[in-house]
């Protein structure tokens, strides 16, 4: 099965959501975000020393998941977890870090943030 490239290629303009939070981004760089996006392969390539093929993916959309569709995120990321690991019952370790990086990432990253959560403003 082939690899696939750690640094994806986001898109430009008005398909990479990203740009809308990249100050908060850089404040905060360790805080985790949920994101939902589209991708397709950019390019493969093949290492003849090993035959080990690398793919390149390119995110055709990203958006930033709002505050309030979290919970919906991290029913899908289950689903898609479950089916692909064909284990209908996650290992425990991987439920508590689930339940952690969602739990964190409702946690607001600063009380005197009025526009949290608003159009415009962190999500």
């Amino acid at each position: 099965m082939p690899d696939v490239k750690k640094q994806a290629l986001l898109p430009r303009g008005e398909e990479n959501g990203l740009a809308a939070i990249a100050a908060d981004l850089h404040k905060d760089p360790r805080r985790y975000r949920a994101v939902i996006g589209i991708v397709d392969c950019k390019r493969g390539a093949i290492d003849y020393d090993t035959d080990e093929e690398q793919l390149t993916v390119r995110f055709r959309r990203i958006e930033v998941v709002l505050r309030g569709d979290h919970g919906a995120a991290e029913q899908l990321i289950r689903r898609a977890l479950e089916f692909r690991t064909d284990e209908a019952v996650l290992p425990l370790e991987l439920e508590d870090e689930l339940e952690k990086t969602f739990r964190e990432m409702e946690e607001p990253t600063s009380p005197e943030d009025p526009d949290e959560g608003k159009k415009g403003g962190k999500p």
